[in-house]
């Protein structure tokens, strides 16, 4: 199963008066597309001077786009993009025309600033009208498609939240009411078990508490996490159950979502040990190789009929996230085997 969605920019300004690196793109882009036009009209105004046609032409077209962005500030401030935003247009081509004359005619020391605007050719005017209006369109347009992303990429991550929180909400009261139950009967016979089995209750919820206040978790978080949920469940099981996790030293301080594995782990031991008579082992493992991360969590259990498809919960909510948090760059499959299934999730190597 293959993620699709392209992931969206991570928290992009929301306020572009406060990105100076974007304004310097936007002139550089504004500045080309003026440059085209002094190309294009140079042969046609008669006297084929290519560098004043060319000073005129910057300096009108970022004259223009700069009264509009102001006319567009005073009149709209941070408001959400719509067209009448474009409004704007209607007073900033002629102010920004005749403030671009000027600068032109200071610059290249031409002193009939009035003549010059007098004699100004409908061709000129009818040319400035259009071209002003396609590029502020298309700046418009631009930032438009970026805010949209923002509200998207803000609501996905807002649904993976939700996700999160739901799962814990419905894994965590039926984890927590067997093994209460479990402690409930080890206390009268087996009480150093007992003493056990809470350490690691009150371990794996410290885990679960931090994880659901952090964006990201350490490789090796998510690793105690998962080890102190399977001590649990090896208390219930007893020796039907065995697990491994392998995890190198370079990628202890990996980082990935929290509690991406628990619903694998838990797929595991629900669906393919418990119903086994004689159980089976649980392996979890990561590797890490040209930037990738691998993460594979397999078991000896019953696994999937081959007529049965994939899917469940706790498979659905980690591909989901998978999906809105690295689209395309992250993948999760899954491997039958005899015995047992295997869950194999690789995406990005994210390293502090």
């Amino acid at each position: 199963m293959q993620c699709s969605d392209e992931t969206p920019d991570q928290n992009p300004p929301a306020n572009s008066a406060a990105n100076p690196q974007k304004w310097l793109r936007i002139g550089a882009i504004i500045m080309v597309f003026c440059a085209l036009i002094a190309v294009l009209i140079t042969p046609l105004n008669g006297h084929g001077r290519f560098f004043v046609t060319l000073v005129h032409s910057e300096c009108i077209g970022l004259s223009i786009f700069g009264f509009n962005r102001v006319f567009d500030a005073l009149l709209f401030g941070d408001a959400k993009f719509r067209p009448l935003h474009l409004l704007g247009m209607l007073p900033a081509i002629p102010l920004g025309y005749v403030f671009g004359m000027a600068v032109a005619a200071t610059a290249l020391g031409e002193p009939d600033l009035a003549s010059q605007l007098l004699h100004t050719s409908p061709f000129e005017i009818g040319l400035t009208i259009a071209a002003s209006t396609c590029c502020i369109y298309f700046f418009w347009s631009r930032e438009r498609l970026l805010a949209e992303t923002r509200a998207h990429a803000s609501a996905q991550r807002l649904a993976v939240e939700a996700q999160l929180k739901l799962l814990q909400t419905q894994i965590e009261p039926h984890m927590l009411f067997n093994t209460l139950s479990t402690l409930h009967t080890l206390i009268e016979v087996d009480a150093p078990r007992a003493q056990a089995m809470l350490d690691q209750l009150i371990t794996y919820l410290r885990g679960t508490l931090s994880a659901s206040r952090a964006e990201q978790i350490s490789l090796q978080g998510e690793f105690m996490q998962l080890q102190a949920y399977l001590q649990l469940m090896s208390v219930r099981m007893g020796s039907r159950l065995s697990f491994r996790l392998e995890l190198p030293e370079a990628l202890l301080t990996a980082r990935i979502p929290p509690m991406l594995l628990q619903p694998l782990v838990e797929n595991a031991i629900k669906h393919g040990l418990e119903p086994k008579v004689e159980g089976g082992t649980v392996t979890i493992r990561a590797s890490g190789a040209a930037g990738r991360l691998q993460l594979e969590i397999c078991d000896t259990g019953l696994g999937l009929p081959p007529d049965e498809p994939a899917g469940g919960y706790g498979l659905l909510h980690v591909l989901e996230r998978l999906r809105a948090l690295y689209g395309t760059q992250a993948e999760l499959k899954l491997d039958r085997r005899s015995p047992g299934l295997a869950v194999l999730i690789t995406l990005p190597l994210s390293l502090p």
